[in-house]
């Protein structure tokens, strides 16, 4: 099972709901990681070496043990077989190594490492280099570190940590969406480039800050030329360097659109256009994904339940959701709703849900769709049974629910489907079920089922205890009174 570096190894207590609600357990990361995490720019180059988030202290490992888990951008995806050398530095000064190969399940596992050592890590993974950020080995517990291989591994650990991963190189940010391409053109020199930008109606933009990028091999760096489009609305970049892979970005009233990838010719430049794309309003447009997941915890008196929506927009413009943004409403009768780590900014109200107030650029690719993360606490009012109700207002194409594997304790729904049963990271059972699709306007209706009630077997003693002494006070007060007789003797 794979698990959401943030949200699920925090420290504790370094992140909670509000105090009306529980703090949230290691099992709720869990609804989050099955989405494939959103990779902005197919064609960006490699930053790997630097996808490694920040190391996590854990209280369920034991103190000197340390896991690098290596893995794919989906987390779907480990890497088996590789060697990751650890080294470290004691508090006296002693320089040590061990080298441990990850597993069936990605990870390499040190152990007896000095608590108060400096440790890192790195790892040789299809040509490149992995490094993990160097921290100091706690005295409690043990530590976990993620190192993402692939094309998009700084991106996904940027949506899965909130922030850039361990060493991630500052330059421009990868585009949202495509918006044209780069050919080369007869007539231009080597070395040319000239990016004409438009608007939606094919006018001329001029004025716009042009970047243009490209791969710096062997470690996947980025190099990047910038120019200003002139009152044709044409950006010109001249003496540069043939070969690798080029990608003309630009960045206008919050959108980030860019070229396909293209590489320069040897004998004459290249040549094409970024068309900005246009506006819309429409709710039609948008739907919620089946790559959505939700994620139920029962607790003593309540529930937990957290949801990754993954909200896409099927239109060829960018929507729009104007100055009062686009609400996503919350379970009725939740409470303590917070968004969670990881997916888009949004904006908590009490009592109505999460409002996005973000552009929403069309999803031509769904890994790169809007996660919207919320996560509520729902009371559970010593009942066996408790009905989720969530509101769709844009439908739900389907999707995955989960819940611990709890003896009699599942989830009813109409059209649920179970699927096999899947494990945490610590071995936990739990139980999967896919989602019936909901139309627009209408809710998820997501019944807890077999829920154990706090006291009511002692309710039930108690109960019958009263009614015996009810009975023995009805036969007692009926019993006819002993007659007494006294005599003078």
């Amino acid at each position: 099972m794979v698990w959401c570096v943030r949200f699920l190894l925090m420290r504790p207590g370094s992140r909670k709901f509000r105090p009306t609600s529980p703090r949230p357990t290691a099992l709720f990361g869990l609804a989050l990681v099955f989405v494939p995490i959103a990779a902005l720019a197919e064609a960006m180059p490699p930053d790997h070496g630097t996808a490694t988030g920040a190391p996590l202290f854990v209280p369920d490992l034991p103190v000197g043990t340390i896991s690098v888990r290596i893995a794919r951008p989906s987390l779907t995806e480990p890497i088996v077989g590789t060697a990751v050398i650890g080294a470290w530095t004691a508090p006296g000064g002693r320089q040590a190594s061990a080298t441990a190969k990850t597993g069936s399940d990605g990870r390499a596992i040190f152990s007896d490492v000095p608590a108060g050592a400096v440790f890192g890590a790195k790892a040789e993974v299809e040509g490149e280099t992995l490094t993990t950020a160097a921290f100091t080995v706690p005295a409690e517990g043990g530590t976990r570190l993620l190192m993402i291989v692939g094309r998009r591994a700084a991106q996904a650990m940027a949506a899965m940590t909130g922030h850039p991963g361990h060493g991630m190189r500052g330059g421009p940010r990868p585009p949202a969406l495509r918006g044209g391409k780069v050919e080369p053109r007869d007539g231009l020199p080597a070395g040319v480039v000239e990016i004409e930008v438009l608007g939606p109606d094919g006018q001329a933009l001029p004025g716009v800050h042009v970047d243009l990028v490209r791969a710096q091999p062997p470690v996947g760096g980025l190099n990047a030329k910038h120019a200003d489009t002139d009152a044709a609305g044409l950006a010109r970049f001249a003496e540069l360097e043939r070969g690798g892979r080029w990608l003309a970005l630009v960045e206008r009233d919050g959108l980030r659109v860019g070229s396909s990838p293209f590489v320069l010719d040897e004998r004459r430049g290249s040549a094409g256009e970024l068309r900005m794309p246009g506006r819309t309003s429409d709710l039609a447009v948008l739907r919620v994904s089946a790559n959505s997941r939700m994620m139920v915890e029962p607790r003593e008196d309540s529930l937990a339940f957290l949801q990754n929506l993954v909200v896409e927009n099927t239109s060829d413009k960018v929507f729009d959701p104007g100055p009062r943004g686009l609400l996503v409403p919350l379970p009725d009768g939740c409470g303590g709703a917070e968004r969670l780590p990881g997916g888009t900014e949004v904006e908590m109200k009490e009592g109505a849900g999460a409002i996005l107030r973000g552009l929403l650029p069309p999803t031509d690719d769904p890994m790169a769709a809007t996660q919207v993360r919320l996560g509520c606490v729902i009371g559970t009012h010593e009942t066996a049974e408790v009905e989720i109700v969530q509101p769709m207002p844009l439908g739900l194409q389907g999707g995955l629910a989960m819940i611990p594997a709890i003896h009699g304790v599942g989830l009813s729904a109409p059209g649920l489907r179970a699927r096999p049963a899947e494990r945490d990271d610590n071995g936990n059972e739990l139980r999967a079920y896919e989602l019936d699709s909901v139309p627009p306007g209408q809710a998820l209706r997501l019944c807890v089922v077999g829920l154990p009630t706090r006291g009511q077997t002692g309710k039930r003693i108690a109960g019958l205890l009263a009614g015996l002494l009810l009975v023995a006070g009805v036969v007692a007060a009926r019993k006819p009174k002993a007659t007494t007789t006294s005599g003078n003797g």
